[in-house]
């Protein structure tokens, strides 16, 4: 650069020099001398200026030499900048290639390291499955017998239990009847005026093993479809010989015994004794005892505002879509009935009532038929109360449920009764004047609706538990087991189903993998039904005309008020009932689980006024009582 600006001075150096003015001819004597002079001048100046050319000439040759260089000099930079550019570009190439390179080669580590990973649990996996296998054949869960697939289970318990009031029902607990306050006796159709064993005054302590179960399942497929049967008993069955004074002799009770073929088009069909369909389940609508929700209390009545039922049923299932599912149930009907107020006993076809576990005993008096003198025993009469009702129809019951796995079991379920009784035919005089009045059969329809839920509020921690039911003679399927309906009194006879709701809510908790605490709350409501009789007193259901002058003694013969046919015979109107218990597994492993169980209970029970022969315009008499339950349990449970 610096020789260029040199280049630059010189020319402009040499245009000066020959910018200068041509000499002037003025004047010509002088002129001549002075031309003389001023030629020599001029010469003298062309001499040097010649000479300055000359070195201007060498000097421009010597920046041109010099520019030359610095022009190759340029050039040899351009190209070495051309190859250092060349170089760079061949190394970013070698970069990006290495880049590309190193990229490959971390993804090809990578997908080779998930390989391994992937390996190592199809290993593990496998080793696991090796453990499994080698565990089922040394510990099998299941016999194999000419391909079907048999499984053992059940468990062993001992329970304790201690009441407030004593009604000697070991370990199920008559909620209907359970001692009003003050006064002993009880039962389902209110209380006699006479000493029992249901005794406000007196606690209750009793230890028993009767809710032992056995179960056996059997499995197989055939083809598509997959088969199950299913059997279960306990032993709260009665005996005549089953006592607790030496020896207990409790007989096997069948709890279910049912067959199932499920197809492969979402179609199942089910028949046997199991859970009614109106029992809640926990997901879809099938009978497996996995499928539904039983309150897992110790106490054998499970709880007031339980919807439930267990018996002969042939029901038809179908998987909808994968969360909706319906399924229609015919149950084996019976009538609850006898012993409400104002009843008549010329009316056929009705059973006794019936609760739970207690049941009712075929024969409930005898009496020795004599003959001669002395007296000879010659034979025995006995009073049968019947224990089965002549039904028209099946129960029919029909569910549809939908499942998510967040917003946990949903159902809603509908329920059909048909009711029929026999008003019997009479005969006034004697043959052949005999005036005979023809029988007829009177019917009545009865039906209710109910909804269920269980709602994961914590999924596998804490489950929200909620069902209930209304209706109008659908007692038979709330856990305290009241009327279906009452009869009337002459002239019909005719039937009037009882009205009520039950509705049972709570928690479901498993804090950890080892125990297990759970809180409901159930109440059942029964509805006053009153008619009018053709001598114009007020009958029927509740009715504010019952005997309750003995409620609130412990004696019939005890108080001013109260006479020998006094009693306490109101119909229920309320049961209430809330409950606390839980679990806690003292081992669980492959030989099966033992488990320790406590249970709280407290039961209330309110009945209808009745005056029980007061004056007109006096206030009814109501009545009302509780019961205190504890229970602990020590349970073996089969793997």
């Amino acid at each position: 650069m610096r020789n260029f600006q040199k280049l630059v001075a010189v020319i402009a150096l040499s245009g000066l020099c020959f910018a200068v003015p041509a000499p002037s001819d003025s004047g010509a004597p002088k002129k001549h001398a002075a031309k003389v002079v001023k030629k020599d001048m001029t010469a003298e100046q062309l001499k040097e200026l010649k000479q300055q050319m000359d070195q201007q000439q060498a000097a421009t040759q010597q920046l041109q030499e010099q520019l030359k260089q610095t022009q190759q000099q340029l050039q040899q930079t351009q190209q070495q900048l051309s190859q250092a550019q060349a170089t760079a570009n061949a190394a970013n190439a070698k970069v990006a290639t290495v880049e590309t390179n190193t990229t490959m080669q971390v993804q090809k580590v990578q997908s080779d390291l998930t390989d391994v990973k992937t390996a190592l649990n199809t290993t593990d996996m496998e080793a696991k499955k090796a453990v499994k296998e080698v565990g089922e054949l040394q510990h099998p869960n299941s016999i194999a017998y000419k391909g079907i697939r048999i499984t053992p289970g059940g468990f062993l318990e001992e329970t304790e239990y201690w009441r407030s009031h004593a009604t000697l029902s070991d370990q199920a607990t008559p909620f209907n009847s359970i001692p009003l306050g003050g006064f002993a006796g009880g039962s389902a159709t209110g209380n006699t005026a006479t000493q029992s064993a249901y005794n406000p005054y007196l606690t209750e302590y009793g230890m028993t093993a009767r809710d032992t179960r056995i179960t056996l399942r059997a499995d197989a497929d055939a083809g598509t479809t997959k088969l199950t049967g299913y059997y279960e008993m306990d032993f709260f069955g009665t005996s005549p010989t089953a006592n607790l004074s030496q020896t207990t002799s409790y007989t096997p009770r069948i709890r279910q015994g049912w067959g199932r073929a499920k197809f492969a088009n979402g179609w199942t069909i089910t028949g046997g004794q199991m859970w009614s369909l109106i029992t809640l389940n926990r997901k879809g609508v099938d009978s497996d005892n996995s499928n539904l929700w039983i309150p897992n209390i110790i106490e054998a009545q499970y709880s007031v505002g339980y919807d439930w039922a267990r018996f002969a049923e042939v029901r038809i299932g179908k998987q909808i879509t994968k969360n909706l599912s319906f399924a229609l149930a015919l149950d084996n009907p019976a009538y609850l009935n006898t012993g409400a107020t104002n009843t008549t006993g010329t009316v056929a076809g009705l059973a006794s009532l019936g609760n739970g576990l207690l049941g009712n005993s075929l024969v409930s008096s005898c009496s020795a038929v004599t003959s001669g003198t002395p007296a000879v025993v010659t034979g025995v009469i006995c009073t049968n109360t019947p224990t089965y009702s002549t039904n028209l129809a099946p129960d029919t019951i029909v569910k549809l449920a939908y499942d998510d796995p967040k917003l946990g079991h949903w159902e809603i379920k509908g329920i059909s009764r048909f009711f029929r009784d026999r008003a019997v035919s009479t005969v006034v005089g004697t043959f052949p004047t005999a005036v005979v009045t023809p029988g007829w059969n009177n019917t009545a329809l009865g039906g209710g609706i109910g909804a269920g839920t269980i709602i994961p509020v914590v999924p596998g921690k804490i489950d929200f538990v909620a069902q209930g039911m209304w209706g109008k003679g659908i007692s038979r399927y709330e856990d305290s087991g009241q009327y279906d309906f009452v009869v009337k009194s002459t002239p019909d006879h005719n039937m009037i189903p009882l009205k009520s709701f039950s509705v049972l809510t709570g928690f479901e908790t498993h804090p950890n993998k080892k125990t297990e605490l759970d809180l409901l709350f159930g109440d059942e409501y029964y509805y006053r039904d009153v008619y009018t009789t053709t001598a114009g007193t007020p009958a029927g259901y509740g009715a504010p005309n019952a005997n309750n002058t003995a409620c609130g003694f412990e004696s019939a013969a005890v108080g001013t008020a109260v006479g020998a046919g006094d009693a306490c015979a109101g119909n229920n109107k309320n049961l209430w009932n809330a409950k606390l218990y839980g679990y806690y597994d003292l081992y669980k492993g492959p030989v099966g689980t033992l488990r320790f169980g406590a249970e709280v209970d407290y039961v209330e029970r309110q009945v209808w006024s009745g005056n029980g022969g007061l004056t007109a315009g006096s206030a009814g008499i109501g009545a009302k009582g509780n019961e205190k339950t504890a229970f602990t349990t020590m349970r073996y449970i089969f793997p």
